[in-house]
Formats: C-alpha cells, sequence, structure tokens
C-alpha cells in the first residue's frame, strides 16, 4: 500500500515533464544538393531519341520566350552554336499565412536556369538559388538548423522553393519532349 502513492507521485512526474518539454521543430525539407558544388541543384539528361540538337534547341528557346513574361531580361547566354541556354529568373515567396489566413510577401528568389541540347537528348540544370537581400543569402543556409540565424519559416520557403522546380520542370520537359508549335505573341 506504501508504494501505491509513490508510484502514483512517479507517474505524475513524469507526465508533467513530458508535457513541459518543447514540441521538436520539424527536420529541414532536404533539397536536391549537388556533392561538388554544394548548392541546391535539379538537373537531369533526358533521351529523346532521334530528334536532332537543333530542334531541342529550339523548342527551348521557345519555351523561354512563353514561360517567363519577359524573356529578354531573364536569357543571359543563347548559344544557337553550342545548343545552350542560360536565364537568371525570379519567382516570389510568401510567408506562412497568419491566423486570418493572409500571406505576405516574403521577397524574390533568383536562380539560374541552363538548358543544353545534343542529338537524341536536353540537359536542363536549376541552380544558385539566392534570396534578394542586401547581399548575397544563398537558399542553402535555409537547410542548416544549428546557424544562429536559423528561423523556422525557412522551411515553409524551401517548400515553395521546391515545388516552384518541379513545376517548372514538368512544364519544360513537356515542352522539349513533345513538338507543340509555339505560339507567335505578336499573331505572325
Amino acid at each position: 500500500m506504501k508504494k501505491f502513492p509513490l508510484v502514483l507521485s512517479l507517474i505524475a512526474t513524469i507526465s508533467f515533464a513530458a508535457m513541459a518539454q518543447k514540441e521538436a521543430p520539424a527536420p529541414a525539407l532536404q533539397l536536391p544538393v549537388d556533392s561538388i558544388t554544394k548548392l541546391i541543384t535539379y538537373e537531369r539528361v533526358v533521351q529523346v531519341t532521334g530528334t536532332k540538337a537543333e530542334l531541342l534547341y529550339k523548342r527551348a528557346v521557345g519555351w523561354f520566350r512563353t514561360y517567363y513574361k519577359n524573356p529578354s531580361e531573364i536569357i543571359r547566354e543563347n548559344d544557337s552554336i553550342k545548343f545552350k541556354i542560360t536565364g537568371k529568373p525570379r519567382f516570389k515567396i510568401f510567408n506562412p499565412p497568419d491566423k486570418e489566413g493572409t500571406k505576405t510577401d516574403a521577397g524574390l528568389i533568383q536562380y539560374t536556369i541552363t538548358v543544353t541540347a545534343k542529338d537524341g537528348r536536353f540537359k536542363y540544370e536549376l541552380t544558385e538559388f539566392n534570396w534578394k537581400q542586401q547581399s548575397y543569402f544563398a537558399s542553402e543556409r535555409w537547410m542548416d538548423k544549428k546557424s544562429q540565424s536559423y528561423n523556422s519559416v525557412y522551411n515553409e520557403y524551401l517548400k515553395q522553393l521546391d515545388q516552384y522546380a518541379k513545376e517548372l520542370i514538368r512544364n519544360l520537359e513537356d515542352a522539349l519532349l513533345h513538338d507543340k508549335p509555339v505560339k507567335d505573341k505578336d499573331g505572325w
């Protein structure tokens, strides 16, 4: 009988201690990181049997011109000899919604996209993601939970980056794999 109050007290103490512990933060979202550069990098070589490099390159140029609102501002290299096109676009990210469900602007992410074509295949690479700030802020810093500057909202930013990149890749692959007529913006 004397053991019962002791056991009850021990259970209450353990329960209280468990409730008092802070909930562990969710692990940071891990995105594909290049083993050499240590940068977030989405890349793939896609086989398109029987398709010439010139045609794949033309499809890539057409995709850049229709996917981005202002392609002349984005395209930094357009090499019709090497069948390579490189751009530096940006996209918006948002803070998680507040109690009323309102999302606020968290800034812009700039990245580098490169598409290169060879006979029977093309390669794309999305890399150098950085949060536009007064100084360069590499998006890889969002994955470092040990950093003193880490903020839990970074995980939300990583989710948005990953979602954006995957949607862009689906769109790009679809455009280069299928011979779709490119819409002429000028109506010619």
